[in-house]
């Protein structure tokens, strides 16, 4: 979630449930406070009917107050009952109204006096309907009015934030389209805010440095793998010579030959880094439309040639022209490090199966009986067998290439036969 949003949600929320817990405080204390006048109503009244009903005055059969019309009656009480109920007693009831068809709150009093030794209670009530009506009419007007007000607060809020955060995403895209390889002018700086500003330095300053260790890493990979090719080749050529001019016997030939190999393998093993280390680091910028279906074909041409001796049948069904956009060098060592993998780990006199279809390239090779292990097949330096022809890097390379490019490289072990492919976007 966005800090934008994060910060509108949790201010929202808190909004809300103020919003809400001053809601429930306001209607509950109108409601005491209409309750209590009405209470003070009801109490002047009696005091009027007991005095009323002392000095034998004719009383009427109800009264008309603020609060509406005023039913009462009173009726003689036992002394003990009188001498629990010396305080007067307040409660709310609903009662059946003749006058409107349905049941009303009613507000009722009831209090215990005496004329001359005579014990009674006066039961009062009122109906509050029309108080009711008016605390609802104030509270849903008072409500509307706050929850306009509440959505106002969190437009104006969620305005302020998105606009001061603005200059934090615009950083934000820069670093993320920002490449290594190539020149991403520095971001349109607008930001007043002192914390975002130093974001943005320390994150211009680190641009900056890893840039620059880029470069260095970039030159220290070229010149160190340059290096290392060179004393190769003359180890190379002088072990040759030594073969041509001097005579050896069958064990020094193989000694000799050995250790061909063995520069050889290293060799490739550094040529193998190189390219590896370039990819990672996007050094590969032509792009063309590369057809997948004939760099197989011209792939399996060259490597045919090398692994004749194995005697691998190959069978291409095609059943789909794949055409991609990348670099034709990473095409054709995607392509050639597949199937390179598919004659190295085959058996002698095995098979390996080609299909071209739904967008994918699937290359089959029969080999050990048992999966290998498909989380870390794709890693460097992994082999299942000491094969000196692998280098345990062709995989990690082909994975390296469609990481870069977005495609889907997965390995499977389908019908004895261990099988990967990519499925190109």
């Amino acid at each position: 979630m966005k800090l934008s949003r994060r910060i509108i949600v949790s201010v929202s929320i808190a909004l809300v449930a103020l919003f809400a817990l001053w809601a429930l405080v306001f209607t509950q204390t109108s409601k005491r406070q209409i309750y209590s006048h009405i209470d003070l109503i009801l109490t002047q009244q009696s005091d009027k009917i007991i005095t009323r009903f002392i000095e034998n005055d004719s009383l009427p059969n109800s009264l008309s107050g603020m609060s509406g019309t005023m039913e009462f009656f009173i009726e003689k009480v036992s002394p003990e009952y009188a001498k629990k109920h010396q305080t007067p007693v307040f409660q709310t009831n609903e009662e059946f109204i003749d006058d409107i068809q349905h049941e009303e709150i009613v507000r009722e009093m009831t209090s215990v006096f005496q004329k001359k030794g005579i014990d009674y209670e006066l039961t009062l009530s009122t109906q509050v309907f029309a108080w009711n009506d008016t605390l609802d009419f104030a509270i849903y007007s008072i409500l509307t009015l706050a929850i306009a007000l509440l959505v106002a607060i969190i437009l104006i809020v969620s305005f302020i934030v998105i606009g001061s955060m603005r200059p934090l995403y615009h950083l934000t895209d820069w670093l993320r389209n920002r490449k290594a390889t190539e020149e991403v002018p520095k971001p349109d700086s607008r930001i007043k805010v002192k914390e975002f500003k130093e974001i943005e330095t320390a994150v211009l300053e680190a641009s900056e440095r890893s840039k620059q260790v880029f470069e260095e890493q970039k030159r220290f990979i070229g010149n160190a793998s340059h290096e290392i090719q060179t004393p190769i080749a003359i180890c190379r050529n002088r072990l040759e010579l030594l073969v041509d001019e001097t005579h050896l016997d069958e064990h020094q030939l193989t000694e000799i030959q050995k250790t061909l190999d063995t520069l050889g393998y290293i060799s490739r093993l550094n040529k193998s880094l190189l390219l590896l280390s370039k990819i990672d680091n996007h050094q590969f910028k032509e792009e063309a439309e590369i057809e997948i279906n004939q760099v197989v074909y011209q792939a399996l041409e060259n490597l045919g040639e090398i692994y004749e001796s194995m005697k691998v049948g190959v069978s291409v069904v095609e059943k789909q022209r794949i055409v991609v956009q990348m670099d034709p060098t990473l095409a054709s060592s995607l392509v050639n490090n597949l199937l390179k993998n598919a004659f190295i780990h085959n058996q002698q006199g095995g098979n390996i199966s080609i299909t071209l279809s739904d967008n994918t390239l699937s290359i089959g090779n029969t080999g050990k009986n048992e999966a290998l292990d498909a989380e870390s097949v794709f890693k460097t330096f992994y082999r299942k067998d000491e094969n000196t022809h692998s280098t345990g890097l062709g995989l990690a390379i082909a994975k390296a290439i469609c990481t870069e490019y977005g495609f889907e490289i997965n390995y499977q072990f389908i019908e004895n036969q261990h099988t990967f492919s990519v499925r190109f976007k």
